[in-house]
């Protein structure tokens, strides 16, 4: 046996020893885990360094890795999905150890949660051998003249060097969380709510670091069609992403009143990691539509028998707690005012989890329709359609929580009145006039009921003045509100100003972007065109190179605004028969304004230069939105890194 697998195997049978050991917090029990970290760790190494000196006879090396700079032979590592299985239980076990070293007193809560997730270690690793990134090549001898496949241009990105790892590291959390909860709902654990708001956040953290970088790399990939698609990946990220979200609003309110909350949070809190499971589950069964798949795998009933035993073990621990509960005495809690926090808490649990349903229910039909044999694409336009109307109502929720207590109720109910009405009425002037949630000549606008087209037909605008009043309320309270220079105060505010602009951006970005293209013949250099009013190029220069197994066109274009230099840069057009065609985009990034140029399509012709041109406003507003929402999470993260059970 080589030595990679016989690392894995050190891993798994430390880890299984660990479990046995797992009673008493002592010398043998710690010895173990750091054993099985440390093999984890070698084994990772090794794999990098199999890409390092391109040791083709590896399999996994020989697919993704080649001739291609440094960072990027190293970054290979997580391209596949059996690197992706081993990352996942290194890093699992670093969360174990950084836990572990955090609860060295605590016997008895700390050691149930700790074996619960040496048994999904034990799991990750038995997956991570049976498609283990160590197999060799088989049925080839001369190993020496092989030469690796190497990454695709879309790869070559430092998005890719940051994003499937953060991603990684978010789901190894969760696993933290997930058995944290589950200790809780088995024994009634009261420390339980630290370690799950500690470890929440900062998976919802590298989540949401995780869900930044892959739109800032979508955003720059032409195939991939902007920073967000609805692809089937990105909505089961994002129904994470908001799973978890409802979860820590849970936590938290649970953390100051144990009656509330008491079965919804360890639910939610469970309900994240079977999602990331879930997640992982469908990209092994390659969903039609999805970027994200890992074709081949054979792993993928083992996550779904996970997946069912996951879902079975929290039920029956929530209707066992149910029992328990039922024969005490237990206190219950008098029924909440409409106007009360723990009101606008109950509603915002539920309109996160209602959004979060959305790309869920998405994804089962995507599975559902492929089993049946007859796929069924969803057109985008109609996750709009359901997810608006939900964002509409937590914007509205966000700016009446942030304000209770610092604004008379009667003022701020007014006020939200008087933006709503201020959206409907500028929504529908002709100036303002903005593309609908459904398009009108759409086929499923022409098929849909009467209610189904009544809301189709809300423009997008309509949010404008929503998001205003709640940008506005989220300074006021800032300014106004009690403690209001705490950490939790602040990271707060931030995180809640950070949601509106997101929003905000997305729909101003897509709503107010135009398209356009621009022709130009081969003798055309140095000719000015326009992209619209303001805008304006010209080429200054063009080639054509061939490189390996194909060729490049690149162009060089100078950008105008208003008739003044402002700006230029290189888009080419790759064709290799590895990779296929490949578009690298001019993205000219201004502070309002955001202009993509590139190749119309991959079969340029040989006398006209036709280019694609994408004008997209107030497009920095989603990202500042997720600038200031990460700086909120770190405010709240930071308190929790010294506590013992950070």
């Amino acid at each position: 046996m080589d030595i990679g697998n016989t690392l894995l195997l050190t891993a798994l049978f430390s880890a299984v020893a660990s479990v046995l050991l797992c009673k008493r917090n002592n010398y043998y029990f710690l010895w173990m885990l750091r054993w099985t970290f440390f093999s984890l760790s070698l084994a990772v190494l090794l794999l990098v360094y199999y890409f390092i000196s391109k040791d083709f006879s590896i399999n996994y090396v020989y697919m993704y890795g080649g001739n291609q700079p440094l960072v990027y032979n190293i970054a290979a590592f997580w391209t596949g999905k059996e690197g992706i299985h081993l990352l996942l239980a290194w890093a699992t076990m670093l969360c174990i150890l950084f836990f572990q070293t955090k609860n060295k007193e605590n016997h008895g809560f700390a050691l149930k949660t700790l074996r619960i997730v040496l048994i999904i270690e034990i799991l990750l690793l038995i997956i991570t051998l049976a498609d283990s990134p160590f197999k060799p090549i088989m049925g080839v001898f001369n190993t020496d003249a092989l030469s690796g496949n190497g990454l695709s241009p879309k790869f070559i990105s430092p998005w890719f060097l940051v994003h499937p790892p953060l991603l990684v590291m978010a789901y190894a959390a969760s696993i933290i969380l997930f058995a944290a909860a589950m200790v809780y709902l088995h024994s009634g654990e009261k420390e339980w709510v630290r370690t799950a708001r500690s470890w929440g956040r900062f998976s919802w953290l590298m989540l949401s670091l995780g869900m930044a970088t892959g739109g800032l790399w979508a955003y720059e990939i032409i195939e991939w069609n902007g920073f967000w698609r609805w692809d089937p990946v990105q909505s089961g990220a994002l129904a994470v992403w908001l799973v978890l979200t409802a979860a820590l609003h849970a936590i938290v309110r649970h953390g100051h009143n144990s009656l509330e909350y008491k079965t919804t949070a360890p639910l939610l809190a469970a309900s994240v990691f079977i999602l990331n499971i879930y997640v992982m589950f469908f990209t092994r069964i390659e969903v039609r539509g999805s970027k994200h798949n890992f074709i081949g795998s054979a792993v993928w009933p083992v996550l779904l028998v996970g997946v069912f035993l996951a879902i079975i073990a929290v039920l029956f621990l929530i209707l066992k707690r149910k029992r328990s509960d039922s024969g005490g005495a237990i206190q219950n809690l008098k029924p909440a005012s409409l106007n009360s926090m723990r009101s606008s808490f109950h509603a915002t649990i539920l309109l996160l989890c209602m959004l979060a349903f959305v790309p869920v229910w998405s994804i089962l039909h995507s599975l559902t329709s492929e089993e049946i044999g007859e796929f069924i694409p969803i057109p985008e336009e109609v996750y709009n359609l359901w997810s608006f109307p939900i964002i509409l109502m937590l914007t509205l929720l966000t700016v009446y929580c942030m304000l209770q207590g610092v604004v008379k109720r009667k003022d701020l109910i007014s006020v939200m009145l008087a933006s709503i009405f201020i959206g409907i009425v500028t929504a529908f002037l002709p100036e303002t006039q903005t593309p609908t949630l459904l398009s009108y000549t759409s086929e499923f606008y022409q098929q849909s009921t009467l209610l189904v087209q009544s809301i189709g037909s809300a423009p997008m605008f309509s949010y404008v003045s929503v998001s205003l009043f709640a940008i506005i309320g989220t300074m006021f309270r800032f300014l106004y509100g009690k403690n209001r220079f705490s950490y939790n105060n602040i990271g707060i505010g931030l995180i809640h100003a950070g949601f509106i602009l997101i929003v905000l951006g997305a729909v101003a970005s897509t709503s107010f972007s135009k398209e356009g293209s621009l022709d130009y013949a081969l003798k055309e250099l140095n000719i000015l065109q326009n992209i619209d009013l303001t805008w304006s190029a010209e080429i200054t220069d063009y080639s054509i190179m061939d490189i390996g197994d194909g060729w490049e066109r690149t162009l060089n274009l100078s950008i105008y605004k208003n008739g003044e230099s402002h700006g230029s840069g290189t888009l080419s057009l790759a064709k290799s028969d590895g990779s296929g065609y490949f578009h690298k985009v001019l993205l000219h990034r201004t502070l309002f304004t955001d202009i993509l140029i590139h190749f119309a399509s991959d079969t340029p012709g040989q006398s006209v230069i036709k280019l694609n041109v994408k004008v997209v406003p107030l497009v920095n507003l989603l990202w500042g939105g997720v600038l200031l929402m990460i700086c909120g999470i770190i405010f709240l993260v930071k308190p929790n890194l010294s506590s013992k059970t950070g």
